[in-house]
């Protein structure tokens, strides 16, 4: 591979192939929480983002809650203020004249890292760090499948994903002895929270949508 400048959306990916968990719900979920915290504390006023609330009838139901669980009374306030002096009784009847603004948000977010894996496929540090990961849940799997076009990365990911799946299987097999009363429990956390991951590996991340 020649030299290739490398910018903020390469170091993104290869900082969240880091950490455990499915590198692209990690990704997702953060940059809708950064956009719900710039809607809250900079945009609550602006009259083109009111505009584009009103049209939406606000947020889906998974954004609407994440945006409530922001424990941001005025924030929240105020743009459902605006929903319901704006809309009256309709926002009760009527459909929505577009889709959640956040979940196009994700939607662009999800390709936008998608494109930066395609464009890095052959950089060692990312590839070293994918092949040390905890690969993908079971929706963002089928996505790379689908979309990806490198093979040798579709490779890495599945070999990384079908790795984490066996090693969850044995904790998920050493949690359930350890409930027997004649044995001690775990005492790695890995073990102790094998079933939360087991849910999250195969739905992925309660935040973020299921991925098509």
């Amino acid at each position: 591979m020649g030299s290739r400048e490398k910018h903020l959306p390469f170091f993104a990916v290869l900082d969240a192939a880091k950490l455990p968990g499915c590198m692209l719900c990690r990704l997702v979920r953060e940059a809708t929480r950064r956009h719900l915290e710039h809607l809250l504390y900079e945009n609550v006023n602006d009259p083109g983002v009111r505009a584009q609330w009103r049209k939406a009838r606000g947020f889906c139901h998974r954004h609407a809650w994440m945006l409530a669980d922001s424990q941001d009374a005025l924030g929240v306030a105020v743009l459902y203020l605006d929903l319901v002096e704006s809309c009256g009784g309709a926002i009760l009847t009527e459909r929505a004249g577009r889709p959640c603004g956040i979940c196009e948000v994700e939607a662009r977010v999800l390709q936008g890292h998608l494109e930066t894996i395609e464009q890095y496929h052959d950089d060692a540090e990312l590839r070293a760090a994918i092949d040390a990961s905890e690969g993908l849940c079971g929706p963002h799997f089928r996505v790379v499948s689908q979309r990806l076009c490198q093979p040798d990365m579709k490779q890495a990911f599945a070999r990384a994903s079908e790795t984490t799946v066996q090693r969850l299987g044995g904790e998920l097999r050493r949690l359930i002895e350890s409930f027997d009363y004649r044995r001690s429990p775990p005492d790695d956390e890995q073990t102790r929270l094998a079933w939360r991951r087991a849910v999250e590996m195969v739905v992925g991340h309660h935040d973020v949508p299921e991925a098509t």
